[in-house]
């Protein structure tokens, strides 16, 4: 792992999408393991305690990746969906220049993926 790249991705989920958004996700983890973009394993996921609904996912991908997921036919569609399960958000300027959000771990069961090669 020590090779991989890391993302941070921030999710400002529709309020009442959740479940929605949580499905789909898994989805994508499945795809992308299954094509061989992501490090074995769940990426790490994070629901905000206080609103807006946000979650945070820690992704390892596989070094130089990134560029053809984006394109792929078979991640493109779930993306999409995604997409549509989220909304635009502006957080507001911090005067002190950090903050300390709150987040709690998401416990589900982990997709079943068939590692490629």
């Amino acid at each position: 792992m020590a090779d991989d790249q890391v993302t941070f991705g921030t999710y400002y989920v529709r309020a009442g999408a959740e479940d929605d958004f949580e499905k789909v996700l898994r989805e994508s983890w499945a795809t992308l393991h299954r094509l061989g973009f992501i490090a074995d394993g769940d990426p790490a996921l994070f629901r905000s305690v206080s609103g807006p609904v946000r979650y945070v996912e820690l992704t390892h991908w596989v070094p130089g990746v990134m560029g053809p997921a984006h394109e792929h036919p078979d991640v493109i569609p779930i993306w999409t969906r995604l997409a549509a399960l989220v909304e635009p958000h502006t957080p507001a300027p911090s005067a002190r220049g950090l903050e300390f959000d709150e987040f709690v771990p998401v416990e589900f069961v982990p997709v079943e993926f068939v590692p490629v090669g």
